[in-house]
């Protein structure tokens, strides 16, 4: 997400990783951008950029940024529900701006979320940095921090006996002052490998196998959260449980709010579901529930949205190795999302063609279902041109899209061709007044299709994101305005 009123548009001109004509991003646009879209080590279609976040991050640093940088790393956190890109962020921070008081607050903040959010910033730094480098007297403070508020469970439950960098580790390096005599026992167990692990729902099912039983008694006593009720729903039906409760719990207005839950992960479950032939009207309006209260936080868009979605190949590529939730499918979801909480909203696919999509405006689910599936070029002027003919006169347009675009002769600026910029300078002379445009950038590539006023470019997977159209249009800014926002 971005400042609203960049430069000139003779300046900034650049190409996409396709070689085609786009705008550059200002680095603290293009730092969120990367960051919102980024699960860390992960190929994207166009391959991994991690090394061009970090590299960005630590210049940002350099120049005098840190502290954006760090506000970025705990929003990222605790807005966008990223894990390890924060704790990516944290580390850069924590290295590149030593000595500075807003360290120890940043990584206080990140480590408080989790009880292994401290562990892996450590594990980030040790890989960035090496483990002969020393430690950054303020990562090791924040993290002490958060680790002398842990209770004796939590240090048992957060172990990281798996994981290479371990909770005994960051107890060694950071030297808590436990508040308990039963977390100070826990802690000592801890650095001496004996502490036992707390028998989890994970160990029970292992142990007893997935049956019913089991199911109804984890359900009945509490032991299951937010997340493990919604990625274990398929299990939890085709056992022959009680599915009623789990689907009050995933259904109610709270315990959705609290769940920070990415909005995919709802359409990701019941799409499972589906292809086991285990959906039912009632789990089908549950999930269906949870994905518009999971936007309840965001405010309405009065008037008239026009949304384009890129289904070209590239969105066809998956989030992560190990997810089948593709970028098409993220786009998909904030588009119901969007159409969800519009007065009024047309729709249309784009890629290498372009054509109108009927969405219903009230099923999340059904309305996500409508989106084809990935294929073609990135041909976002075919999107325009379909906006055009329809005589949709929209108060806004929202683009999801990859910005990869390299359809027809939107080629280089060498050979007089334009970015999308003109189709939607063409789309506003056409309507006779002066139409938002918020790109949703899903990728972060760093360049964007769109500059001057009334144009708002943003990045991110989360329902968060939509909350910065109507905030765009009220003046109030976008992500980067409310980075800078927090207080440290």
């Amino acid at each position: 997400m971005a400042r609203l009123n960049l430069s000139a548009r003779g300046l900034n001109k650049t190409y996409n990783i396709s070689g085609h004509a786009a705008y550059a991003m200002d680095d603290k646009t293009k730092l969120a951008t990367m960051a919102l879209t980024t699960l860390f080590g992960e190929d994207k279609f166009y391959g991994d950029n991690s090394a061009e976040l970090i590299g960005l991050a630590a210049r940002l640093c350099q120049r005098g940024d840190g502290l954006y940088v760090a506000k970025l790393a705990v929003w990222a956190r605790t807005q966008g529900n990223l894990r390890t890109v924060s704790h990516v962020l944290a580390a850069v921070v924590a290295h590149e701006c030593s000595g500075e008081g807003f360290v120890r607050s940043m990584v206080r903040t990140i480590a408080t979320q989790r009880g292994d959010d401290g562990t892996e910033m450590l594990a980030a730094h040790a890989a960035l940095y090496g483990t002969k480098v020393r430690w950054p007297h303020a990562l090791q403070r924040g993290v002490r921090d958060a680790l002398e508020q842990m209770d004796a469970y939590q240090i048992a439950k957060y172990q990281s006996a798996h994981r290479e960098f371990k909770m005994r580790d960051t107890l060694r390096i950071c030297h808590p002052v436990a508040r308990s005599v039963e977390a100070a026992e826990a802690m000592d167990a801890c650095v001496a490998r004996t502490l036992a692990v707390p028998k989890g729902w994970e160990s029970e099912l292992s142990q007893r196998g997935n049956t019913a039983e089991v199911w109804n008694e984890l359900v009945s006593e509490g032991r299951l959260g937010y997340m493990a009720m919604l990625r274990n729903l398929r299990n939890v039906i085709a056992s022959g449980a009680d599915v009623a409760p789990v689907l009050g719990m995933l259904g109610n207005p709270s315990a959705v709010r609290r769940s920070r839950q990415l909005p995919f992960r709802f359409y990701s479950a019941w799409r499972e579901l589906k292809a086991a032939g285990l959906l039912t009207t009632r789990v089908t309006r549950t999930l269906d529930q949870a994905l518009a209260l999971s936007c309840d936080n965001v405010e309405p868009l009065h008037g008239r949205t026009a949304v384009l979605v890129d289904t070209s190949g590239s969105m066809g590529w998956c989030l992560s190795g190990r997810s089948k939730v593709s970028c098409r499918d993220t786009a998909a979801v904030l588009a119901a999302l969007l159409t969800h909480i519009s007065d009024d909203a047309w729709v249309c696919r784009f890629d290498t063609t372009a054509s109108p999509l009927a969405f219903t405006g009230t099923s999340v689910l059904a309305d996500i279902e409508a989106v084809p599936a990935a294929g073609g070029s990135t041909d976002m002027a075919a999107g325009f041109d379909c906006l055009m003919e329809s005589g949709f006169d929209a108060d806004r347009v929202v683009v999801l899209s990859d910005n990869e675009v390299n359809g027809r002769s939107w080629m280089t600026y060498d050979f007089g061709y334009k970015a999308i910029q003109s189709k939607l300078d063409e789309y506003r002379a056409k309507v006779g007044h002066d139409v938002w445009c918020h790109a949703i950038d899903l990728q972060g590539y760093g360049t964007q299709q769109f500059i001057g006023a009334k144009v708002n470019i943003m990045g991110g997977w989360s329902e968060q994101v939509l909350r910065f159209v109507a905030l765009a249009e009220q003046g109030l800014g976008g992500l980067v305005d409310e980075v800078e926002a927090i207080e440290l």
